[in-house]
């Protein structure tokens, strides 16, 4: 767990800050959030986002998807944020759930690198993945052959 300390409590806070203007179908609100270098792994692409060129194409797709969903709640469970001077890093876990029409839920895990520059937190790196499943069943023997 993180020391809540002012610099964390405003990491924090202007992470939370995007997702709204993600939620509020606000991709300039975002794109605000993002240091002009952001880089992204996000948890469908299979490529790194970089440049404001793939930001602004990945913004439009990612809000063509959800509008084409149904009203979209989500929330921020934190599990660590670091600060270091200028630099921080936070690890969360981000639940959505986008009601009908199409429907969709899930959990994601994140990662965000910030720095701070002029007084505001910056993403620099932010990374998505899919929780884990659980390790899979084993159902054919090893082969030792």
């Amino acid at each position: 767990m993180s020391e809540e300390t002012p610099a964390v409590r405003a990491l924090q806070d202007a992470i939370s800050a995007m997702f709204r203007e993600f939620v509020e179908h606000r991709p300039e609100g975002v794109e605000a959030a993002l240091h002009a270098d952001c880089t992204r792994w996000d948890v469908v692409l299979p490529q790194l986002i970089q440049g404001a060129e793939e930001r602004m194409a990945f913004h439009a797709g990612d809000q063509a998807q959800s509008q084409a969903r149904g009203p979209l709640t989500m929330s921020i469970d934190w599990q660590a944020s670091s600060v270091w001077g200028d630099t921080g890093v936070a690890r969360y876990h981000v639940d959505f759930d986008y009601a009908p029409p199409n429907a969709h839920r899930g959990r994601i895990r994140i990662t965000s690198v910030l720095r701070r520059e002029g007084g505001r937190w910056l993403i620099v790196h932010h990374h998505e993945g899919a929780g884990p499943a659980g390790v899979p069943p084993i159902t054919e023997a090893p082969n030792r052959g």
